[in-house]
């Protein structure tokens, strides 16, 4: 009788890929197309050999998977010890109190919180971590200390209006061990701190910089660290920034996501950022992501009505993140926000009108402005709100012989690709001759600042709105500093100033700068003018109210009832964010029926909105006034 051999088992073993470990499996030819259902999977060709995801929680899953398709595969010891230690991650993640012997040995060179202690030994323990914390709950001190017990390179992805943040709080929580890299100023400053980086512990880049300098920043700059720092900004799958980041994630074993706001009300913000985590963590692609996570309407695929699954999306996230809200942490002082009423003049009533009944509006010098995007609409009459008018560029497009191949090509008028004029002309902006929302913020001011230890800060969503504050504050002989697109980069050094000095009592600003900041020398904020982008709103809002705030805070709205902006302020506090709403659903925000759904918590096209049967043939208009 002849003896047949019996088949050698497949063994599971384990390594490491640039300090992340993973398990290895051979190929296996019978069993090549079973393993692409474990979860996480690589397959190196010219290695023969497929990579899973080794670190927690994701180990068990794997050996799970693995088990599952290939019943007779045995770990090798250094696989079975290690899944042995994943295993015992969970519970020293959950054990509370923190032991002391956790962090012995290791000095904090500024004092934390309790809070900041249990998300450093989270992000520790957790190789891929989100530390989803309320805005002024100290992230950034979490991810230094963060650094320095690793003692390994990392690269900071944040806003341009960060990185001086970055580079003042890492000096102050190590000690001024840590050497930080700044890429700031002009292309050619840029690229000499990127060269000079390999001596740094510490690359800081603002992501747009990070995307164009992808190349340079990826050659000169070891590092094993990535943070995402205000991580809700790679929520747009298809945007270069989120593609950017996700590759560069790819450079580093720890990866950290930062954010008190991941998700602004939509499932589908996470994709971005769990890819940088781990791209096989939110699903094989993102129309898949979308699929399971959202519902469509049936007659506009495109168009999404709502979302189903949530408890999962919330599982998948809750494994790999910590999340603490403020009230959890701090014993913070109150705060209360009052919406101030303003009446509009005869003039804007009529100009605002005019832009509702027909969708354009005729300016002073006769220019007729015609804005049928939704977008453009609640744009203008925003402005109008606020007492200007900014006009529109010329038309340049109508007449020109190149008009159906910059159409098909996307070329847009004013930019390098246009041939008749690379550069816009000066933007105009008309002044409207009454504007009782600059009295009703005048008589706030009077009010606030008639005690001299009061300081205030000034939100603005449009340039013109900070010029139009400026004057006011000059006429009125108030000592103000002033960040926007032309100095946000200098935000940190400005707010310094303001906090610093008594004599300043103004700190105005575009809303879209209120990152990263502590302005808590002011316990009042103004909103002259209101983003409809809830991540805006809540990052300005939150800037004196965090670590630090001893006083009760005042945040006043001023809003005109029965206009766009009662919607915008309504929709914000209830947390909608919407942006979305302009761009992913319907033009709810100048439907009449806007406010009537945000209180009865009416979905889109659901049973109950005005467009549920129509939504092939979308008709919207605001109300007049």
């Amino acid at each position: 009788m002849v003896e047949t051999e019996t088949p050698s088992p497949v063994v599971c073993g384990f390594s490491h890929l640039h300090g992340t470990p993973v398990f290895v499996v051979p190929m296996l030819a019978q069993n090549n197309r079973e393993l692409t259902r474990v979860l996480g999977g690589v397959f190196l060709s010219a290695q023969g050999v497929w990579l899973f995801p080794g670190f927690y929680p994701y180990a068990k899953d794997v050996v799970r998977d693995l088990k599952l398709v290939l019943p007779e595969i045995q770990l090798s010891p250094e696989a079975q010890s290690h899944l042995e230690i994943c295993e015992n991650t969970e519970a020293l993640i959950t054990q509370q109190p923190i032991p002391s012997e956790f962090h012995e040995g290791f000095e904090f060179i500024t004092k934390p919180y309790e809070h900041q202690i249990e998300a450093l030994k989270f992000a520790i323990l957790m190789i891929r971590c989100g530390i989803f914390y309320d805005m002024g709950l100290g992230k950034t001190k979490i991810v230094i200390d963060l650094i320095r017990h690793e003692q390994q390179k990392a690269l900071i992805l944040t806003p341009v209006v960060g990185i001086t943040t970055w580079f003042n709080e890492a000096h102050l929580h190590s000690g001024g061990v840590l050497r930080v890299e700044r890429v700031i100023g002009s292309p050619k400053k840029k690229r000499q701190a990127i060269m000079d980086s390999p001596e740094a512990d510490i690359l800081v880049v603002g992501y747009d910089t990070a995307k164009r300098y992808y190349d340079e920043i990826i050659n000169t700059f070891e590092y094993n660290i990535i943070v995402a720092d205000e991580s809700h900004n790679l929520r747009t799958s298809k945007s270069a920034r989120t593609k950017a980041a996700i590759a560069l994630s790819a450079r580093a074993s720890r990866r950290v996501l930062m954010s008190g706001t991941p998700s602004l009300g939509n499932p589908l913000h996470l994709w971005g950022q769990l890819c940088f985590l781990g791209k096989f963590i939110p699903a094989r692609d993102f129309w898949t992501f979308r699929k399971f996570y959202t519902m469509q309407h049936k007659a506009q695929p495109r168009i999404i009505v709502g979302y189903k699954n949530l408890e999962m999306l919330n599982d998948k996230v809750g494994k790999i993140s910590i999340r603490k809200m403020k009230d959890e942490c701090l014993d913070l002082p109150p705060r209360q926000i009052i919406d101030v009423p303003f009446d509009v003049s005869p003039e804007q009533k009529k100009v605002y009108n005019e832009l509702v009944e027909g969708a354009c509006t005729m300016l002073q010098d006769g220019t007729l402005y015609e804005a049928a995007h939704a977008a453009a609409v609640i744009q203008k009459l925003l402005q109008i709100l606020s007492g200007f008018f900014i006009k529109p560029l010329p038309d340049i497009c109508s007449g020109c012989t190149d008009l159906r191949v910059c159409v098909a090509n996307e070329v847009k008028p004013y930019t390098s690709r246009c041939k008749v004029q690379q550069t816009p002309p000066v933007q105009r902006v008309e002044i409207l001759k009454s504007n009782p929302k600059l009295d009703a913020l005048e008589d706030l001011l009077d009010s606030i600042l008639a005690e001299d230890r009061n300081k205030v800060i000034i939100w603005g969503y449009f340039v013109a709105e900070l010029d139009i504050v400026a004057q006011l504050l000059e006429k009125k002989d108030i000592r103000y500093v002033r960040v926007d697109g032309t100095n946000s980069n200098k935000a940190q050094d400005i707010a310094t100033k303001f906090n610093a000095t008594p004599k300043i009592r103004v700190y105005l600003a575009n809303i879209s700068t209120g990152v990263a900041l502590t302005l808590t020398s002011a316990a009042y904020t103004i909103y002259y003018g209101l983003t409809y982008k809830l991540d805006e709103y809540l990052q300005s809002l939150d800037r004196n109210y965090r670590i630090g705030q001893t006083e009760k805070v005042m945040a006043y709205r001023l809003i005109s009832n029965g206009t766009v902006l009662s919607y915008v302020a309504k929709a914000l506090q209830n947390k909608l964010n919407i942006a979305n709403t302009l761009t992913d659903r319907i033009n709810c925000v100048v439907c009449p029926k806007n406010v009537v759904c945000l209180d009865e918590g009416t979905i889109p096209f659901s049973p109950g909105c005005i467009y549920h049967d129509r939504v092939g043939r979308i008709i919207t208009r605001p109300q007049k006034l």
